[in-house]
């Protein structure tokens, strides 16, 4: 279907950031102290440059609707095309509870205080639900909470800057900046949450999802990953290191570290609860982003028939609600069967984030090998930008890209501390080979179908 231009530059950019710069990470990466800032601009000048290159020359050569899935069909034919869109379509469904659980544990220190896990668990199913309805409706409407939500998180961490300050001019430097390294002790604290970092500048094709919708995307694609990615790291330095001015690592939690942060710094509690709810619209556009980009991925695989029809049901403005109520459903039976598992909110945090992040990694594994088979079948195409320095530079970066997502998939099998390692292994281990069995299933089904209809026809 023909698709109304309606993004530009701008909107493109914001999507973007909002989408990649996560505000409930920035506590995790604070955990590992000073060495955030080594550890990023480490991640920045390897993985990311590998993973910014790659999205950059596919978008902008393939700038066609779908994004990955268009790519890896025309490198590697329908099945994979298919297998690949339900990785990345169902990692949406894991990563929007995630997220809910750092939004609602937000909410439940600011005005929930006694909330069980089971609450924020019921908390999170609403808001699964409010992201499923904004997704079905116009892109030129829906458009604005990216753009808000970009506003909120600069917000956000300019706040954290400027109280971090004063916090530190009134109270002096903590421990951790005062006597701590610059560069991570190779421990196994420091193995589990690398992947935190590889996973926080991960997602730059997500714009490509929509390139049908995009203005000049063979111009504006490489543009926008590389000036979001950038933007997004400086984000992410700044708002962790303002972290640790306040609080000491030892003390900082992954899901409530922004508010207890804030807390410290103010103390106001109508400043406090106002930088909260500024915080939860950024979530608002983080989530959305991600949902959209899943959901017009397997709108288009549903289409094609690689996927059951059902994903390929929209609207009078082309809005994929039958993925959308999909995501919907499968978010809240994640959320259901996880929280039988967690004991905290931690702990639930943790077990979705490890869980969504193997499943994020998988199409993005096959996206290393799609990018150096497509420079080899497509060898004559014209590439608007084109990663530099020959044949022997793209395979560093396809290998580099590999490598790092692998070892993250792995580095996530870890249990964080606290939690039982038998549980979580198993609780994981068994979410994995039921997702991926249950795509697998889905997408023989539906190519049975289809090959039936070419028959009948």
């Amino acid at each position: 279907m023909e698709t109304k231009k309606k993004l530009g530059f701008f909107s493109i950019l914001a999507l973007a950031f909002s989408s990649v710069f996560s505000l409930e990470l920035i506590s995790s990466q604070a955990k590992l102290g000073p060495s955030l800032i080594f550890n990023f601009i480490f991640i920045g000048c390897t993985y990311f440059l590998s993973h910014g290159l790659i999205c950059a020359e596919l978008g902008s050569t393939y700038p066609d609707q779908g994004g990955i899935y268009v790519w890896v069909k025309r490198a590697y034919g329908d099945k994979w095309a298919a297998r690949t869109t339900w990785w990345y379509w169902l990692n949406v469904a894991g990563f929007i509870p995630a997220t809910a659980v750092v939004m609602v544990s937000i909410l439940k220190e600011m005005f929930l205080p006694d909330l069980s896990v089971w609450g924020i668990v019921l908390v999170c199913i609403v808001c699964v639900w409010f992201v499923v309805i904004f997704n079905c409706i116009d892109l030129q409407k829906a458009k604005w909470l990216p753009i808000i939500s970009s506003i909120s998180k600069v917000l956000v961490t300019l706040v954290l800057i400027i109280g971090g300050l004063y916090f530190t001019f009134t109270h002096g430097l903590q421990h951790a900046f005062a006597e701590g390294s610059w560069l991570p002790e190779l421990n196994i604290s420091f193995i589990a949450l690398i992947p935190v970092y590889v996973y926080s500048v991960t997602g730059f094709d997500l714009i490509s999802c929509s390139a049908g919708e995009l203005e000049n995307p063979s111009k504006n694609v490489p543009k926008t990953v590389f000036l979001s990615g950038f933007f997004t790291i400086i984000f992410y330095i700044l708002a962790a290191s303002a972290i640790l001015l306040v609080l000491p690592t030892g003390a900082i939690s992954e899901t409530s570290g922004l508010f207890d942060t804030v807390v410290a710094m103010f103390g106001s509690k109508w400043l406090v609860n106002f930088i909260g709810m500024v915080t939860f619209v950024g979530f608002l556009g983080y989530v959305f982003g991600w949902a959209l980009g899943g959901n017009k991925v397997a709108l288009e695989a549903g289409e094609s028939g690689e996927l059951p029809k059902f994903f390929a049901k929209t609207n009078r403005v082309y809005a994929p609600v039958g993925s959308a109520v999909l995501l919907g459903i499968v978010s809240t039976g994640l959320l259901i069967f996880y929280g039988i598992t967690a004991s905290t909110s931690e702990n639930l945090f943790w077990t979705l984030l490890a869980f969504t992040s193997i499943i994020f990694f998988l199409p993005y594994i096959v996206l290393s090998f799609t990018f150096l088979k497509l420079r080899k079948i497509d060898s004559d195409i014209k590439r608007p930008f084109k990663v530099p320095f020959g044949k022997k530079t793209a395979y560093l970066v396809a290998i580099v890209h590999c490598i790092f997502l692998i070892f993250s998939s792995i580095s996530f099998l870890i249990p964080p501390e606290g939690d039982d390692p038998q549980i979580y292994v198993i609780s994981l281990v068994t979410g994995l080979i039921l997702s991926i069995g249950c795509g697998e299933g889905l997408i023989h089904i539906a190519m049975k179908q289809q090959k039936a209809s070419v028959i009948d026809a």
